[in-house]
């Protein structure tokens, strides 16, 4: 049997971030990737992007990850607008006056892993162990056993970070609640006839059947689109020809974007909220996805999981510094306590603004029209969106000392 203080359950960015932000103590980890053997490579053809906050780009700046220029997927302002004629918010890096002069930028999920995995190598941690789904959890009041086929291994502490991927729920005991949106995002790389003016413009665009997103990429006049759909829509556009899938998509663009003239890496997948819950006395927490999967509206999810990462890492780096229980409930509901707020403000917004956005009625839409209006014509307002949706203003309870740290070094330079 073999022995570690962390089990960590994943191998995606959110699992190796955690690994990288314990530092030296990473060493006391054992790193699993819960994916089955014969589980099949992402399908390249397929458009894969996560839209960083700059919150979250300095995050991985300070854990060594070395990223580069976005160019062109930098993100230099949000426009957020509804279906028809109506006002338009826009939110600039202006409004934070942020050194980087962006709100954000947008990275290939494969670049973004190599990177993280990449810093991991180098530094020589630990690698992860291709194990494959858990098979076998008992608890016990000092430590864990998790079993695969042939293995066994004992544990202070079991980490869920697979991205919620590997169904562990009713295995590791957790607590669920969710809701099916009956809605399926179709993602795509799309290119325009012709280049925005001024900065690279991100744009969540809302429609009956849900947001309409737009983030720039690295290629200058392409976009990342992801489009929320009934699933009778989304799997029909997947299949059509490119005519008929461009002029569909143009009769719904929003404004100030050029008309839609190429498409591929069409793929689409189902919408849904879920919330996992640990008992902290279970020696079991969560991460990322594995503890929220969100809607994609505002891409928040990856920017929530590095947040988790870098939190819990702190917390545990104190911990064995101390020489104390990594697993005990202290530690763990500590976490909990922490994270709350920032969870639950990003789900109360991704969820309300779905669901407002998504009743299709004359009165509520003059009402969002005019709720717009007055968003645009409210700088205060504005930059307290732009700075929440950024990663630079994290509830008081939630706040991460290392990101004040990095946030007061921009401020001053």
């Amino acid at each position: 049997m073999e022995s570690a203080e962390i089990a960590v359950l994943g191998n995606g960015p959110v699992a190796q971030s955690l690994v990288l932000a314990l530092g030296e103590y990473g060493v006391s980890c054992i790193l699993v990737d819960t994916r089955p053997a014969t589980a099949h490579a992402p399908d390249s053809s397929v458009e894969r992007t996560v839209a960083l906050a700059l919150g979250s780009r300095r995050l991985l700046d300070g854990l060594g990850v070395r990223l580069g220029d976005p160019g062109a997927g930098a993100i230099g302002r949000v426009q957020i607008s509804q279906a028809g004629v109506g006002p338009r918010v826009e939110l600039s890096h202006r409004l934070l006056q942020a050194p980087e002069k962006r709100l954000g930028e947008v990275w290939p999920l494969p670049v973004l892993s190599a990177a993280i995995a990449q810093t991991l190598q180098e530094r020589g941690t630990i690698a992860a162990q291709p194990w494959g789904p858990l098979q076998g959890f008992s608890w016990h009041p000092d430590h864990v056993q998790l079993r695969w086929p042939g293995r066994q291994v004992r544990a202070r502490l079991v980490v869920l970070a697979d991205g919620g991927h590997g169904h562990l729920g009713p295995l590791l005991g957790l607590q669920r609640r969710g809701w099916d949106h009956n809605r399926h995002a179709l993602i795509a790389r799309v290119r325009v006839a012709s280049e925005p003016q001024g900065e690279r413009c991100a744009y969540e665009h809302f429609l009956a059947s849900g947001p309409l997103a737009f983030l720039p990429v690295e290629a200058p006049r392409e976009f990342s689109l992801v489009w929320s759909l009934y699933p009778s829509q989304a799997a029909a556009l997947l299949y059509a020809n490119d005519f008929v899938f461009l002029q569909k998509l143009n009769a719904v663009r929003p404004q100030g974007l050029a008309a839609v003239t190429e498409v591929r890496n069409r793929g689409f997948y189902p919408l849904h909220f879920q919330q996992y819950l640990a008992v902290p006395e279970t020696r079991v927490t969560l991460l990322g996805n594995a503890a929220q999967t969100l809607h994609p509206l505002a891409g928040q999810g990856y920017n929530l999981g590095l947040r988790d990462s870098v939190t819990l890492a702190a917390l545990l780096r104190e911990i064995l510094e101390r020489g104390e229980d990594p697993g005990g409930t202290g530690v763990l509901q500590d976490f909990q306590r922490i994270r709350r707020r920032d969870r639950l403000e990003i789900i109360a917004f991704t969820e309300g603004m779905n669901r407002l956005f998504g009743i299709d009625l004359t009165p509520l839409h003059l009402l969002r029209a005019a709720g717009l209006a007055a968003l645009q014509w409210s700088p205060t307002v504005k930059t307290r969106l732009a700075a929440r949706l950024a990663g630079l203003r994290l509830p008081v309870d939630s706040s991460i000392p290392d990101l004040d740290v990095e946030n007061a070094a921009h401020a001053r330079s």
